[in-house]
């Protein structure tokens, strides 16, 4: 659990929010059957389309949202989305890191 922490420290731009009761919330998907391989699956990046190929083909309009003090997932990256013509808008989230749906809920729902 302790490397849980220690990554979410670097994921999450307010690291303050990073709580026992966080890491449990994260961490308890992950003791489901199955959860093993999704999540290599998932970090690997082997399977399953990037958002590259699948925003062509979705039919309504797509607002993409991103943290705009993301570690892993530049600012940048969450801005070339905006090109497709599916994205209606493209929302810079203040001060959010990379899972601002978890702890910046007032800007995500």
């Amino acid at each position: 659990m302790e490397m849980l922490y220690l990554i979410s420290f670097k994921c999450y731009h307010d690291t303050s929010a990073v709580t026992d009761e966080l890491v449990q919330f994260i961490l308890q998907p992950g003791l489901d059957p199955g959860a093993v391989d999704v999540f290599l699956e998932f970090i690997c990046y082997s399977g399953g389309p990037l958002p590259e190929e699948l925003l062509p083909r979705v039919k309504c309009p797509v607002l993409v949202a991103w943290g705009e003090k993301d570690p892993w997932e530049p600012l940048e990256l969450g801005r070339a989305y905006a090109s497709f013509d599916t994205v209606e808008d493209f929302v810079v989230l203040p001060n959010a890191g990379n899972c601002p749906q978890v702890l910046m809920k007032h800007l995500t729902l």
